[in-house]
């Protein structure tokens, strides 16, 4: 969801669901040092697609910014690249039966266009903060393990889609059986953005998070 003309019906209809979340991913852009981050998107569990496809470059294990935590608990990707991934991607899916075109265009449309609208959050990294998530199940699987395995998740699903960028199958379905194509085939709109201007933890007026 993308308001392109600033806030208004959709600032009400984002403050909404926000509030009716809980347990959610935040991704935020940010500079190298971290001196800078700035609200992108949030979700509830689980931690969408697209951000496991947007953070697949240069991808990093990070220290939370959000909660003081004694283990990486958050996952840095390189933001130019990851974002060039999440395009040729869904260029690639508008070739493919199974995807409607017009849809998998207008999820590119929605992206550029908030960036190209947002250029102060086109920074040097994508950040994501999943320690509310993780902390569903922490008492049966440590906040840093579910974290790891997030890491190790975007970079299999990274590795997948170099791959099928590479070799451009015919049909992306009968190119590998991967769970997350699987994923994928069940329900296409897994991969719309929800774009957003200040998310429930919001970095936009200072580097700490402020509610």
């Amino acid at each position: 969801m993308f308001d392109p003309y600033g806030i208004g019906m959709t600032f009400l209809l984002d403050l909404y669901k926000r509030n009716a979340m809980a347990n959610r991913a935040y991704l935020y852009s940010a500079t190298n040092d971290f001196s800078k981050l700035r609200d992108l998107s949030e979700s509830r569990h689980p931690i969408p697609l697209i951000y496991r496809i947007i953070l697949g470059a240069d991808t990093k294990l990070s220290n939370s910014r959000i909660w003081d935590f004694e283990h990486p608990i958050a996952i840095q990707g390189d933001f130019a690249k990851g974002l060039n991934r999440l395009y040729e991607f869904y260029s690639y899916l508008e070739t493919q039966a199974g995807f409607n075109s017009s849809e998998i265009a207008e999820y590119k449309k929605q992206t550029k266009e908030f960036f190209e609208k947002q250029s102060d959050r086109v920074l040097d990294l994508f950040f994501l903060e999943g320690g509310e998530v993780f902390d569903l199940i922490a008492d049966i699987d440590p906040i840093e393990k579910q974290n790891e395995s997030l890491y190790e998740e975007i970079v299999s699903i990274s590795k997948d889609i170099t791959e099928i960028l590479a070799k451009k199958p015919e049909s992306i379905y009968g190119f590998k059986d991967a769970y997350w194509l699987r994923e994928l085939k069940e329900d296409p709109k897994i991969l719309e953005p929800y774009w957003t201007h200040v998310t429930y933890f919001s970095f936009n007026k200072s580097g700490q998070a402020s509610q």
